[in-house]
This record gives C-alpha cells, sequence and structure tokens, in this order.
C-alpha cells in the first residue's frame, strides 16, 4: 500500500485488512514493519514497542494498536488505526487561509458562506458532546465512543473537514483531546519524550490522536531533531532538565505539551521562530526565556502554556488539570 513514513530502518504503509472488526468487513489501516535486511536488535524495537501498546491498551485519543503478525520466520507487522488526514503540523499549515476565529465569521478573502457552511456537521457536535462528556470516560478510559467508531466507516462524513474552514473550538478542542490522551498515558505509567505536533494524527470528525512512530521517524533528514553530541534530539520541544540533565518524565511531556500548544494556536508554525537552535538557546531556556503569546491564542491559552514551561517541574500542571481547563475553555467556547 502507500507509504506513510519511513526511517533508517522501519517503515509505515497503508494497507486494507479483513476481520478487524466483523469477519465480513474491510477497514483501511496503517502497518508497521521492518524494512529488508534489518538487524536482530532493530527486530527487538519493534517487538518492544509491539508489548507498549499491548500493555497501555485502548483510548479514544491515542493511535490504538488493532492486531499483530508475528509468525515465526515471517516478518513482524504491527497494525495501528489509519488516520487519513495526516499529522496535526501539516493539517493545521494547510487550513491558515480557512481560519475563521467566530463560527459567524466570514471566510478571509472568500466570499460570505452561508450559515450551514460555517456550522460544524453534526459529527462535529456529536464528537463535542461525547469529548466533553466526564461519563465516557470516567473509568480506566478504555471503552470507545461507539457512535464514533461507527461514523468512521461512513465515507460520506469523511471529507466533510476539508471542505470546513478551521474554528476557534476546533484548536481548544485538538488542545483537549491531546490532553486527555497524555492524562491517559500517564495513568498506564507511559512517558512520550517527543510529544510535538507531528507526532498527532488527526482522525474522521475531528478526533485527535497521539502517535509515535518511532521507527517512521526519520530523525537524520528532519530539520526538528538537532544533533547534540551523539544524537539527534528534538530540542524546541525539550524540557531544560531533559536537554541538560536527560531527565524524563510526565512532568517534561508537560513541557513539550505546552510547546504543542503553541503550534495549535499558531497554526502550524515552527516554534521559537528566527531563533538559531545551540547552546546559546539552550542557555537562556534555563535563565528563563520563553516564547510569546502565538497570534490566535487568548490570554487563558497562553497562560497555560506558561504554566507547562515553568522551570521546577513540580510547579507544572498535571495532565489532569490540563484536562479540566482545557474542557472549561471547550464548554465555554462552545456555549459563546
Amino acid at each position: 500500500g502507500k507509504s506513510l513514513g519511513h526511517g533508517a530502518f522501519g517503515k509505515v504503509v497503508q494497507a486494507s485488512a479483513f476481520g478487524i472488526k466483523k469477519s465480513s468487513t474491510c477497514r483501511i489501516v496503517a502497518v508497521k514493519m521492518l524494512k529488508e535486511g534489518a538487524t536482530a536488535s532493530e527486530y527487538k524495537a519493534l517487538m518492544t514497542e509491539l508489548k507498549i501498546l499491548i500493555h497501555i491498551g485502548h483510548h479514544l485519543n491515542i493511535v490504538n494498536l488493532l492486531g499483530a503478525c508475528t509468525k515465526n520466520g515471517g516478518p513482524l507487522m504491527v497494525i495501528v488505526e489509519y488516520c487519513k488526514y495526516g499529522n496535526l503540523s501539516n493539517y493545521l499549515k494547510s487550513k491558515r487561509n480557512f481560519f475563521c476565529p467566530n463560527k459567524d465569521s466570514s471566510l478571509q478573502g472568500e466570499p460570505k458562506k452561508q450559515q450551514k457552511d460555517i456550522e460544524p456537521v453534526e459529527g462535529k457536535k456529536q464528537i463535542l458532546a461525547s469529548v466533553t462528556s466526564s461519563e465516557s470516560f470516567a473509568s480506566s478510559g478504555f471503552q470507545e465512543d461507539k457512535s464514533l467508531s461507527d461514523v468512521e466507516e461512513d465515507e460520506e462524513d469523511a471529507d466533510e473537514l476539508y471542505k470546513l474552514p478551521l474554528t476557534m473550538e476546533d484548536l481548544i478542542s485538538y488542545s483537549f483531546q491531546v490532553a486527555r490522551g497524555m492524562e491517559f498515558l500517564s495513568s498506564r505509567k507511559c512517558i512520550h519524550r517527543d510529544l510535538a505536533a507531528r507526532n498527532i494524527l488527526l482522525s474522521e470528525n475531528n478526533v485527535v490522536k497521539i502517535c509515535d512512530f518511532g521507527l517512521a521517524r526519520d530523525i537524520y533528514k528532519n530539520p526538528d531533531y538537532v544533533r547534540k553530541g551523539d544524537a539527534r534530539l528534538p530540542l524546541k520541544w525539550m524540557a531544560p532538565e531533559s536537554i541538560f540533565d536527560k531527565i524524563y518524565n510526565t512532568k517534561s511531556d508537560v513541557w513539550s505539551y505546552g510547546v504543542l500548544l503553541w503550534e495549535i494556536f499558531s497554526l502550524g508554525a515552527s516554534p521559537y521562530p528566527g531563533v538559531q537552535i545551540d547552546e546559546d538557546f539552550c542557555s537562556k531556556l534555563k535563565e528563563g526565556t520563553r516564547m510569546r503569546a502565538p497570534e490566535q491564542a487568548t490570554e487563558e491559552i497562553y497562560q497555560i502554556m506558561l504554566d507547562c514551561w515553568r522551570s521546577n517541574p513540580n510547579d507544572r500542571p498535571r495532565f489532569s488539570e490540563l484536562v479540566k481547563k482545557l474542557g472549561d475553555l471547550l464548554q465555554a467556547n462552545v456555549q459563546q
């Protein structure tokens, strides 16, 4: 199938799978596999990733494991959900000319649209109800909202996102959903280490899913990964304690989440625009230099970013607090 990503020794391809849900249905999936000539340690890395996915379990806002092929002597394949709109960074960039801060305003440079074009489709209202309901995820977060998975296969709605303008409600919803996915991952003792808009995928009905295509990231070609010593690191997304002391935990993920918020509310801009990413940058970060508010961020949203970027990791909010704050902002925005 179509290649969805590739790295130094792994690749992700689009495929059709039969019998994932019901024996009679066919579903588009993403398959992670090794390239030809992969070493034993690379095989072990993909197997470890599979074990982690099994341990983590199911949540609406992560790219979920659907199955695997682990036959002795055969190729190792990890089958995960396919997200048709690709990564959030590219999607936001593609929507820059179609951003409507308010639901009623017309698009910049576009003739005034009819109200029905600006209003979210039913699917979007539906996701909002389920996204903000504490009940549906009051337990461990394993159960999937059936109303969403049923719509997933509906091709009529599938292209709606391409037609609709991007609204403030969407930006807050993406932020909220990622916080909820991260709250779940941290509850499963999973540290992401590379939370960024490029690692968030957009699915039908405006559902965003956290992914970590470890094998598919070509860190040697991606300018987001900067050489530091022998390693290539996503320095612009990293907390000072990760850069200087190699400390990674949920609190360093919260820092990265703050940078991801900046990406969302700048509509996919690269963080620290115009700044040379070098030793001087790292030192300034340690001294307390922070990014200015991105163009679309409200005061409340920017304050959340600053809270995530507190120098002392213990002063940063928990993901559960971020879920609460963004859930409240989302409800307020919907009611306006």
